[in-house]
Order: structure tokens, then sequence, then C-alpha cells
């Protein structure tokens, strides 16, 4: 203030003297006008200080609002350097070391989504409205956030030479790595529904083979090379075991390259591991089998198993089979074996029907046998009824083919009679009179 003083009075003794010239009136007059034009520069400062005071309330405010906001805020200039942060985004970065200004943002960022973030923010500074982007920032040594990027464009006030004000962009960073987390997870449980129900269509699809089924070789093996296409197995086979008396039954699917022959010489390979299945009742896999010879040395045909998948044919608690399936991309896993279970049962079911069929037609045909037979005798019985030929002397009956047969034969052939004979007593007076002591 003394300073100010001293230079309104240097300005003042540089100026003409005008009292001399003025009379006492004007004097006084004068002295008014001063003291109104003071009255009014006090009342202006006291204004001026006022309105001070509200701006610096104001920005103290601001500040306030700006540092403590529950929102990251960041100030960009026109190529993406930090000119400002609160204290918000110091606490989302974890106290990670960062300029207070010359830092490019992007340096903050994923490298892939650095690259991405430089590429669009000469577009994104020019309109940011309605714009977001997705990033991933580094908050800690190989830990990162994932946030949304959002702005909008603000002046930053007169430049020292009161040109033009510079624009400069206000960006808001919100952590949405917990949204991210339950959208991958919801993606990844989409997935498996959608998997699911890949698996329920397929497992459909085989019912309704066992529905349709005629035989039960085709219908297995279709079975088979379905359940082969949900666990991405190569090919496969179907080892029915042997029963009593009778050797080993395999089912081979047909392949244009693949000979029955590479298939047997497959399964016996492996047929002591399916043994053990056929023993335990329990599907398995096992994954990395020791390949003999060279396997890029093979020929077109010619089948080497790195990986197999067994999952046993059980029926009444006893396993009848085994299903196979060799050559899996990447390694079986458990989940391969919870689908071959339920693809195993399907064709367990078609054995069973399989042998309940055999058993019905067996038993439909030894039906059919004794209906003939029945019948047969039936008819045969209806031919000792009504009038028969007999002859008046020798007693002998004349048959359907005109030949004349005694009565106890033809009695015996077209009946269900069994005969014995005997003598009546007045054969044994006729004709063994001599025989004494003979009573009736």
């Amino acid at each position: 203030m003394d300073k100010l003083r001293k230079k309104a009075a240097a300005r003042l003794t540089k100026m003409p003297k005008l009292t001399d010239a003025m009379n006492r009136q004007d004097i006084q007059k004068l002295f008014e006008e001063l003291q109104i034009h003071q009255i009014e520069i006090e009342i202006q400062n006291e204004e001026l200080i006022r309105i001070q005071k509200n701006l610096e309330i104001n920005r103290h405010k601001y500040v306030q609002l700006f540092e403590q906001a529950p929102i990251s805020y960041v100030v960009l200039d026109p190529v993406g350097i930090i000119k400002q942060f609160n204290a918000t985004f110091m606490t989302l970065i974890d106290g990670m070391a960062l300029k207070q200004s010359g830092q490019a943002f992007a340096d903050l960022l994923d490298k892939t989504d650095a690259d991405a973030f430089r590429a669009r923010y000469k577009a994104f500074f020019k309109s940011p409205q309605g714009k977001q982007i997705e990033a991933r920032l580094k908050v800690k040594k190989h830990q990162f956030l994932d946030i949304l990027i959002e702005a909008c464009r603000q002046e930053a006030g007169l430049n020292t030479d009161h040109t033009r004000p510079t624009e400069e962009l206000l960006v808001t960073i919100t952590d949405i790595t917990d949204l991210q987390h339950a959208k991958r997870q919801s993606q990844k449980a989409l997935k498996a529904m959608q998997k699911k129900e890949s698996e329920i269509s397929y497992l459909l699809e085989a019912a309704r083979l066992i529905i349709e089924q005629e035989d039960f070789s085709r219908t297995a093996l279709s079975i088979m090379e379905i359940c082969s296409r949900v666990v991405g197995a190569t090919f496969g086979y179907i080892t029915l075991r042997a029963e009593e008396g009778k050797d080993e039954h395999v089912l081979f699917p047909e392949f244009d390259n693949i000979s029955n022959r590479e298939y047997k010489k497959l399964q016996k390979q492996i047929a002591s591991l399916e043994q053990e299945t056929s023993q335990s009742i329990q599907a398995d896999y096992i994954n990395h089998l020791p390949i003999s010879g060279n396997q890029n040395s093979l020929s077109p045909g010619q089948l080497c198993p790195r990986n197999v998948l067994f999952a046993p044919l059980v029926v009444n608690n006893n396993a009848v089979g085994v299903m196979s399936f060799i050559n899996k991309r990447s390694d079986f896993t458990n989940t391969d074996i919870r689908i071959a279970e339920g693809f195993s049962e399907l064709v367990a079911i078609a054995f069973r029907n399989a042998h309940l069929q055999e058993r019905r037609q067996t038993a439909e045909k030894e039906k059919v046998k004794l209906i003939n037979e029945l019948t047969e005798a039936l008819a045969n019985v209806k031919k000792l009824s009504g009038l028969l030929p007999i002859c008046s002397h020798c007693k002998k009956i004349r048959d359907d083919k005109g030949y004349w047969n005694q009565v106890d034969v033809y009695i015996q052939e077209n009946s269900e009679a069994d005969l014995t004979h005997g003598i009546c007593p007045d054969c044994i007076k006729k004709y063994y009179s001599d025989m004494d002591g003979y009573e009736e």
C-alpha cells in the first residue's frame, strides 16, 4: 500500500499545480469531489475484496471437489500429456511413481491398450462426448486394473500473453475391474451353458438312434462317433466282452483311409488298458502314451495312439464292453470322462435292448413253433372223430392215404394215447383153454 502511495505522490509532483489559479469556492468544490471519489473507491475496494474472498472460497471448493471427488480425475493437454490429477487417481494407482506434469497418460496403460489409446486420442480429444475407452491401467508391477475412460473438453484459462485460451481434456477414470470380472464370469457361464446345450443336443441325437434302433452294431458305432465329436477324439472303436465259448467282438467304424487291420493292431496295443477299465467298471483316460517309433514317419492309414480314453459299457453292474477314444488334439480331461460315461450308458441301453429284442424274437419263434405243433396235434385229434372206415372182419382201419392199419397203430399215430397190450378173459378161454387157475 505504501509503495502504491509513493508512486501516486511521484506522479502528482510532475503534474502542474492548479491551486494558484483557483479561488476558495473552487477549492472547496474540488475537495468535495475528491471526498466523494474517495468514498466510491473505498466502496469499490470493499466490493473487490468481497468478490476476491468469494473467489477464494469457490476456488477452495473447486479444489476440494477436484481433489476429494470419489471419481478419479486427470487433466490432459491436446497431445495427451498429464497436466493435473486428483488424490483419488493417486489412490487408484496405489501410489505408483508419477510425475506431476510432463508424463504421457498412455505410459500408464498396458502396452496394447497404450498403442490403441495413442491411435484414438486425437479423435477422442476433438469430440469426446458420448465416447468411452476401456483399457488396463498399471497400478503395481505386473498388476493392472480394468478402467473406463470418459472425458469432456474445457478451457484451460488465458495464456500468459493474453491470447486465446487453450483447451484441455478433463478425463474421468472409473475402476470397472469387478464389472469386467463379472462380465468375464458371465461369458464363461454362458459358454459353459452353450456347451451343455450342445452336449444335451448330441445326447438327444444319440437317444433318438436308440429309439430307431434296428441293428445294434450300427447304432453303437453311430453313438460312439457322436461322442468322438463331442470330446474331440480323432477315432475310436467298441470292444464287446467275449461270451463263454466265443471270441471277443470288436466294432470298428468305417474310415476310408484306415483298415480293420490297423484297428486290430491298435486294439492289441491297448488291450491291457481296456481290460483294466472293464474290471474296474470306471471310465479313465491316459495322456501322453509312450509312442513307439517316429510318429512323423507314419504312412497314411497307420494309427499311433498318443492319448486314450476308456468308458465301460455297464449292464446290471457288469461291464459288457468298453468304448475306446483315441488321439484327442489336446489332453483328455475329467469333463471328457463325464461326457463319455453319458454316451456309454446309451450304448449299454442299446446293447440291452438288442439282447431283449433277440430274446423276444426267440420267444416269438418258439411260440409260433408251439402253436404249429398244437395246431397239428389238434388236427390229428380231430381225425378220430366222425366216421372211420373199419373192416368188419379183421377190424383194420383205413387212413386218409388209403392204407389199412391195425386199430392200435392207427390210434397211437393219430392221438396222444399210448396203448398197452393184454388178453381179455374171452380170448383166454378161446385161445388158451388149457391155462388153469386164471381168475378174472
